[in-house]
């Protein structure tokens, strides 16, 4: 079975009993059985050989790490981990997670080599912008708003929003006070997918973008554009220079952000007001600078 003659077999045993001072095998008249003592050190040898194995495997099977969150993995991130693994780009680890300040981590420390979020980027990051998502408003199939409907008149419609210990229930709320709107929350939760129902079953109103407002419309909602358009830019934050597998997947998620997202100096723009966490800016810049901090606010 192990294609070594019996002598050198039996050289190698007591010369591991020897080197362990232990008794791996009892030996009698009939052969030899395992002792105790040596059921116990095959078991860690087997299990120091399988880590062996493991580590022989690392370089092989080394997925690459990108971090994005839960929006963006919905909206551009997955389709492009499609589209990188169907065409050969090798394995792919997509970590989703709550919040940008997580995406930014996880990048910093080596966990992700590269992570797609909502910039601004905090500085000392390299920064690939994406293009611009524009907010629209969801609303119940039964209510008649007028297209484009003025943000000023925000008050008069009943919204939802998440919970309030969830961060985008603050940012919301804090970036329609800090434009003089003072929303109108009729309802809350932290379910995502629930909102979109609320919406379709007549609780309120709520914002959405992309492949989300697409699917909520197709499921009944009603979908009104903002006057002025808000808008929030999209891109690929990472420690360092991006080459081989990772640059080929900003390829990816490229290639998906040109049916989704707006590029810079498209027409939609020229109106629209520029929404960075709880700011609305107003004018939409023409780009942010290489380590991803806007220019000052008009």
């Amino acid at each position: 079975s192990l294609h070594v003659a019996q002598p050198a077999l039996s050289r190698a045993v007591r010369a591991l009993e020897a080197e362990i001072d232990l008794a791996v095998f009892e030996r009698d008249g009939r052969g030899v059985r395992v002792t105790r003592q040596g059921r116990e050190v095959v078991a860690l040898a087997r299990r120091v050989l399988a880590d062996v194995d493991r580590i022989a495997s690392v370089g092989a099977s080394t997925a690459l790490r990108v971090s994005a969150i839960t929006a963006q993995a919905r909206e551009i991130a997955s389709a492009a981990v499609a589209r990188f693994v169907a065409g050969g780009g090798g394995r792919v680890s997509l970590d989703v997670v709550d919040t940008p300040d997580e995406v930014v981590d996880s990048v910093r420390d080596g966990r992700a080599r590269l992570g797609v979020m909502e910039l601004p980027a905090p500085p000392g990051l390299r920064v690939a912008s994406l293009g611009w998502q524009e907010i629209v408003l969801l609303h119940p199939p039964d209510w008649t708003l007028t297209d484009p409907f003025e943000l000023a008149h925000l008050p008069e419609i009943a919204l939802l929003a998440p919970e309030a210990t969830d961060w985008r229930r603050d940012r919301m709320v804090r970036t329609l006070r800090a434009a003089g709107i003072e929303p109108n929350i009729t309802a809350e939760t932290n379910d995502r997918g629930l909102m979109l129902s609320l919406v379709q079953q007549g609780a309120g109103a709520w914002f959405s973008y992309g492949r989300e407002a697409t699917t909520a419309v197709a499921g009944g909602a009603g979908l009104v554009h903002l006057s002025p358009a808000p808008f929030r830019e999209i891109g690929v934050v990472s420690a360092g220079d991006l080459d081989g597998p990772a640059a080929a997947f900003l390829e990816a998620l490229r290639t998906e952000a040109d049916g989704l997202l707006i590029p810079v100096g498209d027409p939609r723009l020229a109106d629209g007001t520029w929404v960075t966490e709880a700011v609305m800016h107003g004018a939409v810049p023409a780009t942010t600078d290489p380590q991803g901090v806007p220019p000052p606010p008009p």
